[in-house]
């Protein structure tokens, strides 16, 4: 999808890839900008406050890079994003379920349920951006599918910035907060997984030659990802 004209927008809004890529980022994001405000709660319970608590936040996100990192090496090799984003929401969710028990648990405790949040979302985020540029092809329906993605998924972010209330600060016991973001996740998985079988449902249908009569059409040329040749990522 090399020129942009009226076939190519509607082949484009038309995709439901685009908006379940879109779910899945706003699911997930909402994780990245939530530590900010329970990381420095959490760490200052442990007797830390000022510079001495923002060094502690040091190592959780140096196990994220590096989690990230790896999880990005294998799935590019293996050349399959499904099942790493649902590993990471896994991990981040152990991780929240700890922290909505929060009442129950020591300080060092909440603490280490920070190395699962954080690491866990950091795997998900970047492969379910790389996932959707996975199943685009032409310049145009890139472009636009990545700014839709990320545009309207950042939506995330501001549901971040209205969830965790003071009046649940004690402990960093935010419950609503924690369980809000729970939900996104999984919101995230969701999408996800409707994403993957759809993708599979297509790309059989492929194989066995029932896209074929795309080819006969005015824009067989110009069908970016919809030509029947190209195989959609996992």
């Amino acid at each position: 999808m090399n020129h942009l004209d009226k076939r190519a927008a509607r082949r484009i809004f038309r995709d439901p890839k685009i908006y379940l890529g879109t779910i899945m980022y706003f699911g997930i994001v909402n994780t990245g900008y939530a530590g900010s405000f329970f990381i420095p709660t959490i760490i200052k319970e442990l007797g830390y406050t000022a510079s001495a608590a923002q060094v502690r936040s040091i190592p959780i996100f140096v196990v994220a890079t590096v989690t990230a990192l790896i999880a990005a090496w294998i799935t590019d090799r293996l050349r399959h994003r499904f099942w790493f984003c649902i590993g990471g929401l896994v991990i981040a969710t152990i991780g929240y379920i700890l922290l909505l028990n929060g009442a129950s648990l020591s300080a060092g405790v909440k603490y280490f349920a920070l190395f699962l949040i954080v690491p866990g979302g950091y795997v998900t985020q970047p492969i379910v951006l790389v996932w959707m540029s996975n199943l685009m092809s032409g310049h145009y329906k890139r472009s636009v599918s990545s700014a839709m993605q990320v545009g309207l998924g950042n939506i995330g972010g501001i549901v971040a910035s209205n969830i965790f209330f003071e009046r649940e600060a004690k402990d960093a016991r935010y419950p609503t907060g924690y369980g809000v973001s729970l939900g996104l996740l999984w919101i995230c998985g969701a999408a996800c997984t409707v994403l993957f079988w759809f993708v599979k449902r297509e790309n059989a249908k492929r194989d066995r030659g029932e896209r074929d009569y795309r080819l006969e059409k005015e824009d067989r040329d110009n069908l970016g990802d919809d030509h029947p040749h190209f195989r959609l990522t996992t």
